[in-house]
């Protein structure tokens, strides 16, 4: 997507974002946002259809009122009518994206990843979100998991532009260099 697209779709968020928060239904719309991606991921073809410049625009608002009208905020339904009339319905995954980090900015939430060889307990995944929080202060984290058996044990967390990698098979990595590098 090119970068006025992106501007374009961080404008929207930012006023969507606003608007919420003026009107009382910023967490309304937040579960829509999170609604939007979880259609998205389930049926690709949705927004494939809003990206075609075939397809008349009155016909992407059907397509999304049948979809999302009763199930959304109206102010977040307004939104696609917008998006709509100005024949922008293409860029709503990227609105919804922006409006998702504009969202956990506003609210102090950082996202971080923790990847490991084994599904987490609810123990560990609190363990990992309290270290995120001692790199990162903020008000909370949301975490996602990864399951990678190549990195042999231990964990990577990721979190903003941070790493901590404590996997096995970057000790063991290291260990190798190390002791080709050395003379004896």
């Amino acid at each position: 997507m090119d970068t006025s697209n992106i501007q374009v779709a961080s404008r929207y968020a930012k006023s969507l974002l606003k608007q919420a928060i003026d009107t009382g239904v910023l967490d309304h719309v937040y579960k829509d946002a999170l609604f939007f991606k979880k259609v998205g991921k389930s049926h690709k073809t949705l927004f494939r259809v809003l990206h075609n410049p075939i397809i008349k625009n009155e016909k992407k608002l059907a397509i999304l009122t049948s979809i999302f009208q009763s199930r959304i905020a109206p102010l977040t339904f307004h939104l696609l009518k917008v998006l709509s009339h100005r024949k922008r319905e293409g860029i709503l995954p990227t609105i919804i994206d922006t409006f998702l980090e504009q969202y956990y900015t506003y609210k102090g939430v950082k996202a971080a990843s923790v990847t490991t060889t084994f599904k987490l307990s609810d123990d560990l995944i609190g363990y990992f979100k309290n270290l995120a929080k001692s790199l990162v202060p903020c008000k909370e984290i949301i975490l996602t998991e990864y399951i990678n058996p190549s990195i042999q044990g231990g964990f990577i967390l990721r979190i903003a532009d941070q790493q901590l990698d404590n996997s096995l098979a970057t000790r063991l990595y290291k260990l190798k260099k190390q002791y080709s590098i050395a003379e004896y």
